[in-house]
């Protein structure tokens, strides 16, 4: 299976399936809990946050790799973010004791980018270059959503109450 293929799967756990644990785990509520907000938000602001500010950026990555395949370090900032993700969710269940609510599906995250990392490393596309990009992009990838959602607070807030 191409790395492609591994890029679209981390996208489709992430919606809806991703968001749905988070948001049965009050999510917005753990975000405000851990420090990650400075405000705690409905979960109708949180979802906003999520389809206008998180996955476009995914999809953007995705749509950039899937229309030009020498940009996959847009692929595989997309299977980093995966991995990051998981990565958020395993250390505060570890933290805290208790799961971190999008846990399961973050294991989902874990499986499919590791193996969408193998397949990458295993292609004639790899190189250490498009790995460090890969990696910084991915960083972007999870940071920048959530400077964004910062950033984009009073916006939303006048229309989600």
């Amino acid at each position: 299976m191409g790395i492609i293929n591994f890029v679209i799967l981390n996208i489709v756990i992430y919606m809806p399936f991703h968001l749905f644990e988070e948001a049965i785990g009050d999510f917005p509520k753990w975000m405000y809990e851990h420090k990650w907000l400075p405000y705690h938000m409905t979960h109708g602001h949180w979802m906003a946050n999520n389809v206008f500010l998180y996955y476009p950026l995914l999809l953007l990555a995705a749509f950039l790799y899937i229309f030009n395949p020498g940009l996959v370090c847009f692929g595989v900032a997309v299977l980093i973010w995966g991995l990051v993700n998981f990565g958020e969710h395993f250390f505060y269940t570890v933290k805290d004791k208790k799961v971190s609510a999008g846990l399961f599906t973050g294991l989902f995250f874990l499986a499919n980018s590791v193996w969408g990392l193998r397949s990458f490393i295993l292609s004639d596309a790899y190189s250490m270059v498009q790995l460090f990009l890969g990696i910084c992009i991915g960083g972007v990838l999870f940071g920048l959503p959530i400077g964004l959602c910062v950033a984009a607070y009073q916006f939303f807030e006048k229309y989600i109450k």
